[in-house]
C-alpha cells in the first residue's frame, strides 16, 4: 500500500492597506484571525497598514494591541510643519547655495512634518525583535518605483527588498502622504506613502512564495456620489484612480479579500477607532467559513505576473 505524504501547510502572507485611522480594522482582522488559530509566516503592510503589519511583524499581539489602542496620542501625532514659511526658506537657501547635481534638495516641510509619528512608531518597537518577515511599502519620489523594505535576509538577497534599518523610519516614509507628510530622505530615496504604488501590498508576498495571501482592504469608492462642484469632480477622478490601484492588487486566484465597513471614516476621526476596530473583527466573522475554505483548499499554480518584480534599483 502506497504511503500517503503529508500534506504540506502552505505560506501565509497577510497584506494590510494604507487607510489612515481606518487601519484600526486591520488591528480587528488580526485579534479576530488569531482566535481562529489562522498564523500567518509573513506580514506587509503600506501606509497606515505598514504601522499595523510591523507592530504584528515585531511580535504585537492581542492584548499588546489593545494597549496601543488606549494609549494612541491621537491629534498629538500630528505635528504641524508651517509648510509656507519652509518653502520659502528652502527656495532661498537653493538660490544662494545652489545644487549639486545628483543630490536631494533640501526640503520644505509637509503640513505634517511626521517626526512625532516616528518617534511614536519607535516607542511602539523599542526592544522588540522580529518575530516573522515584515514587508514595508513605500515609493520612491525621483523614480516614481515602489521600494520595500524589510528584515528578510533572503528578499534582500534577491534583490526584492532593502534591508529595513530604521523600522520607525520606514514606517513614517510609507506613511508620508504627498502634500500633506514630508518625504523622508534615505539616499538614493525621496520617499513618500506607499499607497501611490501599490495600496494593498500583495505583490511583494507573491515574490517571496506566499502561496495563500489574506489581503485586508479599506477603500471602497463611494457609490452614492453626487457632484457639487469642480472640487467634487476632481477628487473623484483620483478616487477612480485609487480604485483602479485597488483592484489592480486585489487581481489573483491565489488570494482573499476582506473589505471591512469602516464607512466615511476620515484621518481625523479619531473618536471612531473602536468603531473601526469592531469593523475589522465582524469582517473575518462574516467570512469565517470562506477564510476556512480558502486555507484548506489546494494552493493553486505559481501565478506568471504580467508586471516586472518589485527589485531594488
Amino acid at each position: 500500500m502506497a504511503e500517503t505524504m503529508p500534506k504540506v501547510r502552505p505560506r501565509i502572507g497577510i497584506a494590510l492597506s494604507g487607510g489612515a485611522l481606518k487601519a484600526a480594522a486591520h488591528v480587528g482582522v488580526l485579534n479576530a484571525l488569531a482566535r481562529m488559530g489562522v498564523e500567518a509566516d509573513c506580514v506587509a503592510g503600506t501606509s497606515a497598514g505598514a504601522l499595523i503589519a510591523a507592530a504584528y511583524g515585531y511580535g504585537l499581539r492581542e492584548g499588546d494591541f489593545e494597549r496601543l489602542m488606549r494609549t494612541f496620542p491621537g491629534r498629538k501625532l500630528l505635528d504641524y510643519g508651517f509648510p509656507v514659511a519652509s518653502a520659502l526658506w528652502s527656495m532661498c537657501r537653493s538660490r544662494i547655495l545652489g545644487h549639486r547635481r545628483g543630490a536631494v534638495p533640501p526640503l520644505p516641510n509637509g503640513l505634517i512634518r511626521g517626526r512625532v509619528l516616528r518617534k511614536f512608531v519607535g516607542e511602539v518597537l523599542r526592544n522588540r525583535s522580529a518575530c516573522m518577515p515584515c514587508y514595508i511599502i513605500a515609493t520612491d519620489l525621483l523614480s516614481g518605483k515602489p521600494i520595500v523594505f524589510s528584515n528578510d535576509s533572503q528578499a534582500q538577497a534577491r534583490g526584492l527588498a532593502a534591508a529595513i534599518g530604521d523600522v520607525a523610519e520606514a514606517v513614517t516614509a510609507s506613511c508620508s502622504l504627498p502634500g500633506v507628510m514630508t518625504p523622508v530622505q534615505r539616499p538614493p530615496w525621496l520617499l513618500a506613502d506607499g499607497a501611490c504604488r501599490h495600496y494593498v501590498p500583495v505583490r511583494v508576498l507573491r515574490e517571496v512564495g506566499c502561496q495563500k495571501i489574506i489581503a485586508v482592504n479599506l477603500y471602497q469608492l463611494d457609490a452614492d456620489w453626487t457632484p457639487h462642484s469642480f472640487v467634487h469632480v476632481l477628487s473623484r477622478s483620483i478616487d477612480i484612480l485609487l480604485q483602479e490601484t485597488v483592484d489592480n492588487d486585489v487581481d489573483g486566484g491565489d488570494l482573499l479579500v476582506l473589505t471591512p465597513n469602516v464607512g466615511k471614516m476620515t484621518w481625523l476621526s479619531f473618536d471612531e477607532i473602536e468603531t473601526a476596530l469592531a469593523a475589522g473583527e465582524r469582517a473575518v466573522e462574516e467570512q469565517r467559513g470562506e477564510i476556512e475554505a480558502f486555507l484548506r483548499e489546494p494552493s493553486p499554480l505559481p501565478r506568471h505576473h504580467r508586471a516586472p518584480r518589485l527589485r531594488i534599483q
